[in-house]
C-alpha cells in the first residue's frame, strides 16, 4: 500500500478551515510534480485553533506586568504572557540577530537578555531581513507558546489524525517542522515514516534544538530533506549537516518575494520530487 502523505503546517494558521488548508497545499505539490492532481492519500492534522486556545488560556493565567509609563524599552513583546514565553522569546531573538550578523557587542555577556536589549536586537533583526517587526514578534510567541505549553495539546491533536497504519512521508513547514521533530521521539511514528521533509524550517535556532523533546541535535534515524531560502528568516542556521549529521539533504530554492510561503517550497521540483518517489 502506498504511503500515506502528513501535511503538518505551521504557525498562524488560527481561524482556518483545514479542508481548504489541505487543498492548497495538495495544489502546490501537484504543481511541483508536474501533475494536474495527486493520486496519494494526504492529510493534515490541524492544530492551529489548538495553539491559539492555549495561548489565551496562558494569558488567562498569567499575572498582569507592570509596565513602565515613560516609554522606556524594558517592556515585554507581549505583556499578557506568562514571563516562561517572554524568556523563550528573548532568547529567540537572540539567535534570530546572531544569524542575521549581529555585533557581538550588541549581544550583551548576560546569558539572559533583558527586555531592553531584546527588543534593539529585534529592530536589529527587522532592519536586516527587511522583515516587519509585528510579523517576527508573532513567530517568536507561537513559538515559544508551543515550546513552553502547547506542546502536549497540539501533538495529542497530530497524532489524532494520523492514519493508524501504514506508512508515512512528513512534510513539515515552519512551527510544523518542530512539532515534526517532536513527534519523531515516538517509536510507533518513526518506524513508519519513510521520509521527513522540513520547509522552511527554525531548527537551526539553538533555543529551539534546547528545548525540544529529544534535546539538541539528535538526528531522528529517518530520511531527511530540507529545503530553505536563503531569505528565509524563520529557517537561518541553515544548511543543518554540520549540526544534525545525516543522512540529511539540504536543497536551496529561491522563493522570490514570499521566501516563507509553503507553496513555493513545494512547487520546486527539488522538493517535491523525493516526495512523490517516496509515495510511489
Amino acid at each position: 500500500m502506498a504511503a500515506t502523505i502528513v501535511f503538518i503546517h505551521g504557525r498562524g494558521q488560527e481561524g482556518k478551515d483545514p479542508k481548504v488548508l489541505l487543498g492548497e497545499w495538495c495544489t502546490a505539490l501537484a504543481a511541483g510534480l508536474r501533475v494536474p492532481r495527486l493520486t496519494a492519500q494526504c492529510v493534515l492534522p490541524y492544530y492551529g485553533n489548538v495553539l491559539h486556545r492555549v495561548t489565551a488560556q496562558a494569558a488567562k493565567q498569567s499575572d498582569v506586568l507592570t509596565t513602565p509609563a515613560d516609554g522606556a524599552e524594558e517592556v515585554p513583546f507581549h505583556p499578557f504572557l506568562p514571563e516562561d514565553v517572554g524568556e523563550l522569546e528573548r532568547r529567540l531573538v537572540a539567535d534570530l540577530a546572531a544569524g542575521t550578523g549581529v555585533p557581538q557587542e550588541m549581544l550583551g555577556i548576560s546569558d539572559l537578555l533583558s527586555w531592553t536589549l531584546a527588543r534593539r536586537l529585534l529592530t536589529w533583526v527587522s532592519k536586516n531581513t527587511s522583515v516587519d517587526k509585528e510579523i517576527i514578534k508573532m513567530f517568536l510567541q507561537d513559538v515559544a507558546v508551543y515550546l513552553s505549553h502547547g506542546r502536549r495539546p497540539v501533538l495529542d491533536e497530530v497524532r489524532r489524525h494520523l492514519p493508524p497504519t501504514g506508512d508515512l512521508v512528513l512534510v513539515s513547514h515552519s512551527l510544523g517542522t518542530v512539532v515534526a521533530r517532536d513527534l519523531l521521539v515516538e517509536d510507533a511514528v518513526r518506524r513508519r515514516v519513510l521520509l521527513w521533509v522540513t520547509a522552511g524550517s527554525p531548527l537551526g535556532l539553538p533555543t529551539i534544538q534546547r528545548n525540544l523533546l529529544a534535546r539538541g541535535t539528535r538526528h531522528p534515524g529517518v530520511r531527511w530533506l530540507t529545503t530553505y531560502d536563503l531569505n528565509d528568516i524563520v529557517a537561518i542556521g541553515h544548511p543543518l549537516e554540520r549540526g544534525w549529521g545525516t543522512p540529511l539533504s539540504q536543497v536551496e530554492v529561491e522563493n522570490r518575494d514570499t521566501p516563507h510561503a509553503i507553496d513555493r517550497y513545494l512547487r520546486h521540483l527539488t522538493v517535491a520530487g523525493p516526495i512523490g518517489r517516496a509515495c510511489a
